[in-house]
């Protein structure tokens, strides 16, 4: 978030940013509201450590005077300027709908036994952990009352959203807990930590490596990272949109139109966009490093100017004339430089939100990929030419598109699928080896064995 706002502001030269970090303390944050009102700021923005806490300050700010962004978490009553940030009951829902999909898939085939949820959440007491908690709980119990084939049963566990913590509860938990069937956690840090606490679990206790899907929130790169490592299934993006704040803070000093509440989406990301995001991350990354270079020889070049000022006043005294042309030749440096900055910066931040775009053009087309497959996993007439036809895409056009969502060919990209899919149905199901194969249109079990092994790095067993 701090990085958005840093490149937003490159637009806006009229505006400034003074920073205050709370390290997770209600009170140094109130504290830090208090001194920015007597410092008498012209805008405030405050991302809440706890919402409630933290609201009397923000009231205090807002009856002083000043204009309050609240971003990420909504603060009680309505006394701010602006809201913009992600709603945490939505992301609990949609954790619950990936537990739901989960115990479903388990369903009739469980035998009685219930299908265990260890929920790793976030610091007690905090809004986004007692939201995301509540949306989840509300959505698994409406699914109970709609004839949910699995009985869920929920357990949890602090993790403080600490990866460290979070490895160190979990660890605990299997110590004294059968393995669970799956694993929420409300972040992607804490989720990385406890898929590290099971593979250490199951490797020391010489268990069984069974798999179990763990879920994170936030969709922030080591979660992403963590995606397409295998560590961790998915996890629920969790925008933070900092532009957004400081393009509603441009609009608001500058007396214009604004939202007032902006609730961002949030959506379930997988292996396929996991990739894209990554790739997506480390093209605005290289970006940023550009922007920063270009920036430094814009100041480099502003002090240079400054400095030849300096010169000018010394010899103004001894030679008039010389004034007016090296005057002249200020003012020319001078709209050299900003011509430089206008024609260099401006156009990449513009080829930035350009490929940013593209990207989620992209994010599109590997969602319409990814149901296509599945939808045809089983289907022996799925080849090139007829997901070409499905997705509406000549052969060549089918190639490139798919190549840069998945960095893979349309076969090794639908066989990838089926071996994901095949994983499943050994762990979930009664099926054999040879029946996941015909199942899943593997020519042979032996040629199936094969690819499973080159893909996971082991040969396939049943549960």
């Amino acid at each position: 978030m701090n990085y958005e706002m840093e490149r937003e502001l490159l637009l806006h030269p009229d505006m400034s940013l003074s920073r205050r970090i709370a390290y997770g303390s209600n009170e140094l944050q109130c504290a830090q509201i208090d001194s920015f009102i007597k410092e008498r700021v012209d805008l405030l923005i405050v991302s809440p450590n706890e919402a409630k806490q933290v609201q009397p300050a923000v009231t205090r700010a807002y009856r002083a005077g000043i204009p309050v962004i609240v971003a990420d978490r909504r603060v009680p009553g309505d006394e701010w300027t602006a809201f913009i940030g992600g709603d945490n009951y939505k992301v609990g829902r949609l954790m619950a709908q990936w537990v739901i999909g989960k115990a479903s898939d388990k369903g009739s085939k469980a035998k009685g036994k219930p299908f265990v949820v260890l929920e790793v959440a976030g610091l007690p007491g905090s809004t986004p952990a007692t939201l995301r908690h509540k949306g989840m709980m509300e959505g698994i119990e409406e699914a109970k009352e709609e004839g949910l084939a699995a009985k869920v049963e929920m357990q949890s566990v602090m993790g403080s959203w600490y990866k460290e913590n979070a490895h160190e509860v979990v660890s605990e938990y299997l110590e004294t807990h059968p393995l669970p069937d799956v694993i929420v956690a409300h972040n992607d840090l804490m989720a990385i930590g406890a898929a590290e606490a099971v593979a250490y679990y199951q490797t020391s206790h010489l268990k069984s490596q069974r798999y179990i899907p763990i879920m994170g929130v936030d969709g922030i790169r080591p979660g992403l990272q963590a995606i397409v490592d295998g560590k961790i299934e998915c996890s629920a993006t969790y925008s933070s949109r900092g532009d957004m704040v400081i393009d509603a803070a441009a609009r608001i000093i500058h007396k214009e139109s604004y939202v007032r509440d902006t609730v961002l989406e949030t959506a379930l990301v997988d292996i396929t966009a996991a990739y894209l995001m990554l790739k997506q991350v480390e093209a605005i990354t290289r970006d940023l490093e550009t922007l920063h270079i270009v920036q430094m020889q814009s100041e480099s070049k502003w002090r240079q100017l400054r400095f030849d000022r300096f010169i000018l006043i010394l010899f103004v005294v001894f030679f008039f004339i010389l004034f007016v042309i090296t005057l002249a030749y200020v003012f020319i440096k001078q709209r050299k430089i900003q011509t430089e900055i206008k024609h260099d910066i401006i156009p990449q931040l513009e080829d930035m939100q350009e490929a940013i775009q593209l990207s989620h053009r992209d994010v599109a087309f590997a969602d319409r990929l990814k149901q296509a497959v599945d939808d045809h996993l089983t289907d022996q007439n799925l080849s090139v030419e007829y997901l070409g036809s499905m997705l509406q895409l000549s052969r060549t056009q089918l190639f490139r598109r798919v190549k840069t969502v998945t960095g893979k060919g349309p076969l090794d990209y639908i066989r990838e699928r089926r071996l994901i899919r095949a994983d499943q149905l050994l762990h979930t199901t009664d099926m054999t080896i040879q029946q996941v194969a015909l199942e899943l249109c593997f020519s042979s079990s032996g040629y199936f064995t094969k690819c499973y092994k080159e893909y996971f790095g082991h040969l396939p067993s049943v549960r």
